[in-house]
């Protein structure tokens, strides 16, 4: 197997592929990155020289040297480079484990669905939370009947970045990336994952199938100097009638908390950060069950373990394929068409707190936390609430297909309204 990076997210790559190297599960013989000269420490404590492997600064080179003696790449490089990688890699016959989300511009994921059609093996995306065993003997139940009809399905998520996580590359932030459609923010990609199992979870039509939004409507709203949204309020309507509600940002005290739910005609499922889930029946819990998330490295090197179990033909599927990710990648360009603007608060209503996990400091939207949680309890956006630093009116319901360069002109509004923003003055906002 080989590399596509090695710097950034590909750090947790190397880390898990080594441990299943020690297994003599995989073997990893070459890397890439554009960054090279940078990484001599990443290379060493990956121990690229004794376990032999090569390094190389573009992926064409490591591709034209090794493609004969591979069977599979693990493609970690950065989103708008997603296409061209996987395309290069399925031409030359090779296995792709590809990093979420695959892409965010959905005539771009058709294409690469019909570029992965005619490839020997299906491509996997790295949703690594469909694959737990426990969130898919859930998901049987529902489909079971188990608790009634499903309602409603939701997600709410505090994940805490500091001013400089949008500073650590080119593109963090962006809506577009020179003439790609980008679309970074917290649902397109750090908590990305969780819409992917909302989405699952409303999937009616059996195990493995995914449920597509059909009405969407939205806040959306930024508290750092970025063209994308670091805090989103959604709420719609997906096929078959089911519900949905999506809260998440960046711009909070809490470190690092998230919830999923699914609501259905008998019951409250809830899906807490603690790793145990509960089942309700009017207000009182009647089952805890485990659903614990592994961290990162091992999370990740179970999925990766899962689809080399695929390629052995030890399992009927990868747990995300391209044409899964369709409703995802549908809905969070929805979110854009669905709402007017993305409202920039004004500095009077931000904190700054200092001593962030990550170093440096965080732009905080005091009591954004209550805020969500009241929004997933009765479905009121920050404007219809009456929160001070929400936009009244922006939250516009779209619904039907997203026509051609339609999603393309909604962008070129977007950022023409935070190119009229003026700079922060962080001096001027309140410590928390």
């Amino acid at each position: 197997m080989a590399v596509a990076g090695i710097g950034g997210f590909a750090d947790l790559h190397h880390l898990a592929l080594s441990k299943l190297e020690e297994e003599n599960a995989v073997h990893v013989v070459a890397a890439c990155d554009p960054a090279l000269e940078a990484l001599a420490a990443q290379c060493e404590a990956h121990r690229f020289g004794s376990r032999g492997v090569a390094a190389y600064k573009d992926f064409e080179t490591m591709l034209a040297l090794h493609a004969r003696e591979l069977d599979a790449i693990a493609i970690s490089s950065p989103i708008p480079f997603h296409r061209e990688h996987h395309s290069m890699s399925v031409g030359l016959g090779l296995a792709c484990y590809l990093e979420k989300p695959p892409t965010l511009d959905p005539e771009e994921l058709e294409d690469m669905i019909a570029t992965d059609l005619p490839a020997a093996q299906p491509t996997a995306v790295g949703f690594n939370h469909i694959s737990q065993p426990w969130r898919l003997r859930l998901k049987e139940r529902v489909l079971a009947g188990e608790f009634g009809r499903i309602v409603e399905v939701g997600f709410s998520g505090f994940w805490r970045r500091p001013i400089g996580y949008f500073a650590r590359n080119g593109w963090a932030g962006k809506l577009m990336f020179g003439d790609k459609i980008l679309l970074d923010s917290c649902c397109g990609n750090a908590m990305s994952h969780y819409l992917h199992n909302m989405l699952f979870h409303a999937g009616t039509g059996g195990l493995w199938d995914w449920a597509h939004p059909v009405e969407v409507a939205a806040e959306l709203y930024r508290s750092n100097d970025i063209e994308s949204p670091d805090t989103i309020f959604a709420r719609g309507t997906l096929e078959g009638g089911t519900q949905f509600r999506i809260a998440a940002t960046h711009a909070c005290e809490t470190r690092l908390r998230q919830r999923e739910i699914i609501r259905c005609a008998e019951a409250l499922i809830e899906i807490p950060e603690d790793g145990c889930g509960t089942i309700s029946r009017r207000g009182e819990i009647i089952e805890r069950f485990p659903a614990a998330s592994l961290p990162p490295p091992d999370l990740l090197r179970e999925n990766l373990r899962e689809y080399l179990a695929f390629l052995a033909g030890e399992r009927s599927r990868p747990s995300s394929t391209l044409a899964d990710c369709r409703a995802f990648v549908s809905l969070n360009a929805r979110l854009y068409l669905a709402s007017s603007c993305i409202h920039r608060i004004d500095d009077a209503h931000l904190s700054l707190l200092a001593a962030d996990d990550f170093g440096g400091i965080t732009l905080i939207i005091p009591g954004i936390e209550q805020t969500c949680e009241d929004f997933m309890t009765d479905g009121m956006l920050p404007s219809e609430r009456g929160s001070a630093w929400a936009r009244e009116g922006s939250a516009r319901p779209f619904s039907g297909e997203i026509a051609p360069d339609l999603l393309r002109q909604q962008i070129s509004r977007l950022q023409a309204c935070a190119r009229e923003a003026p700079p922060r003055h962080l001096d001027k906002i309140r410590k928390a």
